[in-house]
């Protein structure tokens, strides 16, 4: 066996760095976004939009009206089950949305009535199809492996970042159509994700380390509140800003907030212990306060600066809540429709309020009644205010709590203690402990190794002995450079040959 590791190449060592594979057919989850961004954020060329974002357009207004209804509906929906036992779903979410696009598209070139009816089409089609898409995006997510779901979210909105860069520059014929396509490409690569879980080529979640257990109501209403002030708050600032803003900046501050999103967004994953929204706050705190201040400044490069900042915490905690509300699917009996539904709607009504209320507030601040920097200092205000309320504890850490590790003398690999009943063979833990101490494998090695041998998941590992994902990883590949093994499997082996 020895003589076999070591013919391994530099390929090898990298597919088993990588294991389990990436599966690319996931960041199909990043179009729905990406659609969104084109479709509204952006402007696209030629006369579909006169020349503005369709985020000022009536369609959007009533798309983003409908939005958080149909979130609820889901929250409602999802109480006794997911949305992806309802097969027709698959095709009924990706053909709304792209048919909501098409009418969308057209209701500028439109007059009259057929210009009504192409928004109110519009309105239903965009507020309704991308929801039940994420909502089946989260079910899947749900069943698939934690490790494998953290890259992928982040990872996804790369997607997003490619069609934002690419569509604006296509001709006008040919970015209307690419608009239309993306929630139809998104669809089919959910079933082809689907497809590979249900067949065993992408891992799934590991349900043997499911406890059942419930989120407490308080902090279920708790982080529905938080979601919506931020949203709400992010989407009220610029109206303390009279700066200009050409659209090239702001598609530019789209792109730019996105991408430096992507980057927040993996460096969470990777150097978090905890993927709660007590972690989140804690990193998007920063951003979104300054976002605030550059507002106040009102001049145009830092109202740039500001959307650019403003994009980097919206775009930073979809995909967190995303992620975090799909483990806590996976860590107790509530289903990712429902969790995933309330997080959805608490965003996009934030997001429609927020806006709502920006003519109102803008008027006040024309007509004297409200000092710009008042409002920005307000606004911090209730940030502030906001995240006292972000629950410190819940249910998905109480759950690895009551999990937890294997017993600490277990999982250091040491024998049993001397009250525990004697036995004249070696013990599992004894073998392993030999073995640690044979490659010199650190205290800390040595509790991954345990669990490691036990055929536990990175992932739990992680959340059993509070490390975070890089660490952990750091870790294993140390393990296995001491061990001279390059994958689980093969550790797993050579404990077994060990007590053979």
């Amino acid at each position: 066996m020895a003589a076999q590791r070591a013919q391994l190449t530099g390929i090898d060592r990298l597919a088993a760095m990588l294991e389990p594979a990436f599966p690319l057919r996931m960041l199909g989850f990043g179009l729905i976004y990406a659609w969104s961004t084109c479709l509204w954020d952006l402007v696209l060329p030629g006369t579909f939009a006169n020349g503005q974002p369709l985020q000022s357009s009536v369609a959007w207004a009533l798309s983003a009206a409908i939005t958080p209804l149909a979130c609820l509906a889901g929250c409602l929906a999802g109480r006794t089950r997911e949305l992806a036992d309802f097969r027709s779903l698959y095709v009924a979410g990706p053909a709304l949305t792209a048919v909501g696009t098409v009418f969308a598209l057209a209701a500028p070139l439109l007059a009259g009535p057929l210009s009504s009816a192409a928004v109110a089409l519009a309105g239903i089609g965009t507020g309704i199809g991308p929801v039940v898409l994420i909502l089946l995006w989260a079910c899947l997510f749900a069943r698939t492996e934690t490790g494998i779901v953290e890259t992928v979210v982040p990872a996804s909105f790369v997607a997003t970042l490619a069609c934002a860069l690419v569509v604006p520059v296509l001709p006008a014929t040919a970015s209307a159509v690419a608009v239309s396509a993306l929630p139809l490409a998104s669809g089919a690569l959910l079933l082809l994700s689907k497809r590979a879980l249900d067949t065993g080529k992408v891992p799934p979640a590991d349900k043997h380390e499911r406890p059942s257990r419930e989120t407490k109501r308080t902090n279920i209403a708790r982080m529905f509140l938080v979601i919506f002030a931020v949203y709400g708050i992010g989407c009220l600032q610029p109206a303390a800003s009279h700066a200009p803003v050409p659209a090239t900046a702001e598609t530019t501050a789209t792109i730019v907030g996105v991408l430096l999103a992507v980057a927040l967004s993996a460096s969470f994953v990777l150097f978090s212990r905890r993927i709660n929204l007590e972690a989140l706050f804690r990193w998007i705190t920063v951003p979104f306060v300054f976002a605030i201040v550059c507002t106040a400044l009102d001049t145009t490069p830092s109202a740039v600066l500001s959307r650019v900042l403003a994009n980097v915490v919206f775009t930073g905690i979809e995909i967190i809540m995303v992620l975090y509300f799909v483990r806590l699917a996976q860590k107790t009996d509530r289903t990712a429709t429902f969790l995933v539904s309330l997080g959805e709607c608490a965003a996009y009504a934030g997001v429609f309020l927020g806006y709502v209320a920006q003519p109102p507030i803008q008027a006040a601040i024309a007509g004297g009644a409200l000092d710009p920097k008042t409002l920005c200092l307000l606004l911090v205000g209730a940030f502030a205010v906001v995240t006292l309320l972000v629950p410190h504890r819940d249910a998905a850490l109480d759950a690895q709590a009551a999990v937890g590790a294997a017993p600490a003398w277990e999982a250091a690999g040491a024998p049993a203690p001397a009250c525990s009943t004697p036995s004249l063979a070696e013990t599992p833990a004894e073998r392993r402990a030999k073995i640690a101490r044979e490659h010199g494998l650190s205290k800390r090695e040595a509790e991954i190794f345990a669990l490691l041998a036990q055929g536990r998941s990175r992932p739990y590992i992680r959340d059993a002995l509070v490390l975070s994902k890089n660490t952990v990883a750091t870790h294993i590949r140390h393990i296995y450079e001491k061990l001279g093994i390059h994958s689980q499997q093969e550790l797993i082996d050579l404990v077994e040959d060990e007590e053979a």
